[in-house]
């Protein structure tokens, strides 16, 4: 798939979901919801990029700002806020762990997204890992919906004034994700292997499919699961990066045993009928 088509589909993705979550929401809560996160997203990207050196974007992309094409910060927030809403549709009474629900939710989104990107040649890492993508790569995305979360819930900011959360958001989003990739990176991975791990990642990530999925069954049992208002606009975001796999790399199988992975329990927690 041409880099420009892509682009063009992401901002009408970005558009698509935004209109969705617009009839779940006030309009005026959610813009201000994604434009603390676009700015938290530009922000984390950039100071990764600059800092670590540890992963660069492809020099094909159109719009940049610095190191960072404008449509990541862009899509950004719609991960965030749609794992949010994942978490509160399917686990709905465990508010006070939900931050390390969306660092789940999210850093299992991630996993799929990075390899494709990777493979399709849109970023590249310094170090090998998982398919072309170290782990730790893979736990940065979770690592900002922490602090993200928290800042959105207005756990980190007094009163309930828009404003306030989204400076809170700006702030902590960014600075958790720092704070734990220090700490992450030189309490393990830094030490860790580094060289691509090969077939036992593959089967790491299977056995956290089948635990993902057994607990998306048993919230589904407890009356959880994840509306079709919730999931179309999920399901056409799938669908870019399916399209881009099979125009990328149609053969590779572990790409798909990837992709099915974390399919399968998206599509248990998913409520066929309307509400």
């Amino acid at each position: 798939m041409p880099l420009l088509v892509f682009e063009v589909a992401c901002v009408a993705v970005v558009l698509l979901a935004l209109a969705a979550m617009a009839r779940r929401r006030p309009p005026a809560d959610l813009l201000t919801d994604y434009a603390a996160l676009a700015v938290a997203g530009w922000i984390g990207e950039e100071t990764c990029v600059v800092l670590y050196d540890y992963y660069h974007y492809a020099m094909g992309w159109h719009i940049r700002l610095d190191r960072v094409p404008i449509l990541v910060p862009l899509i950004w927030p719609l991960v965030i806020l749609s794992a949010r809403e994942v978490a509160a549709c399917v686990w709905p009474r465990i508010e006070r762990l939900r931050p390390l629900v969306v660092f789940a939710i999210v850093a299992f989104d991630a996993s799929l997204v990075e390899v494709i990107a990777v493979r399709a040649g849109l970023w590249s890492w310094v170090d090998a890992g998982h398919l072309g993508v170290p782990i730790i790569g893979i736990l940065g995305w979770g690592y900002f919906a922490i602090g993200a979360d928290l800042a959105l819930s207005g756990r980190l900011s007094s009163g309930d004034g828009r404003l306030r959360r989204a400076l809170a958001t700006i702030v902590a989003a960014p600075l958790v994700a720092h704070a734990l990739i220090q700490i992450t990176w030189w309490g393990f991975f830094r030490w860790a292997q580094r060289d691509a791990l090969g077939v036992a990642s593959l089967w790491g990530l299977s056995v956290i499919g089948v635990f993902v999925l057994a607990s998306v069954v048993f919230a589904r049992r407890r009356g959880g699961g994840i509306p079709l208002s919730v999931a179309l606009p999920r399901m056409v975001a799938a669908g870019l990066f399916f399209v881009l796999l099979i125009s990328t790399a149609p053969a590779e199988l572990p790409l798909w045993h990837h992709t099915a992975i974390v399919a399968v329990p998206y599509f248990a927690a998913t409520e066929l009928s309307t509400r």
